[in-house]
């Protein structure tokens, strides 16, 4: 039998619509490398060598721009900030770090599934930072890398 009134037949609304929807993307840290790379460089200025590191920390500070999010982490680089380079967590095969003088200043060196590896220098709230990118990789990833200690705070 046909419907006599005249609408559509109805269709039951498809409950992936929930599920469908991402979850927000959410801003951990922003900004550049810690400032702290510049005392180093500032004081061998007084010798006629020291002009090259300082400057050289000086362009990282203007142009290197680290962004860690929940879903992915962005750097952006080069003579002017032109470099973007931009990786999703479930690529990471492993995390090495290094400390800069204090636990609040490191470097670490994130090895991706394709053999790339992305450097970041002079990550400022460094303790943090890594933990955060470290609890976001896959559980192979963190075996693999270099766990932080918990009493190191």
């Amino acid at each position: 039998a046909a419907s006599t009134d005249g609408d559509a037949p109805t269709v039951p609304a498809a409950p992936v619509a929930e599920k469908a929807v991402l979850e927000s993307e959410t801003l951990f840290f922003e900004g550049p490398p810690s400032k702290k790379e510049l005392i180093i460089p500032a004081v061998s200025v007084l010798t006629i060598i020291g002009i090259v590191p300082f400057a050289a920390a000086l362009a990282r500070q203007t142009w290197v721009k680290y962004k860690i999010t929940s879903r992915r982490i962005s750097v952006q680089s080069g003579f002017g900030g032109q470099d973007f380079t931009e990786i999703v967590y479930s690529d990471i095969e492993q995390l090495k770090f290094v400390y800069r003088g204090s636990k609040d200043v490191g470097d670490m060196v994130i090895s991706l599934r394709d053999g790339a590896k992305l450097e970041m220098r002079f990550v400022p709230q460094f303790q943090d930072v890594y933990r955060y990118i470290y609890e976001r990789c896959s559980a192979e990833a963190q075996q693999d890398s270099s766990p932080m200690a918990a009493d190191s705070e």
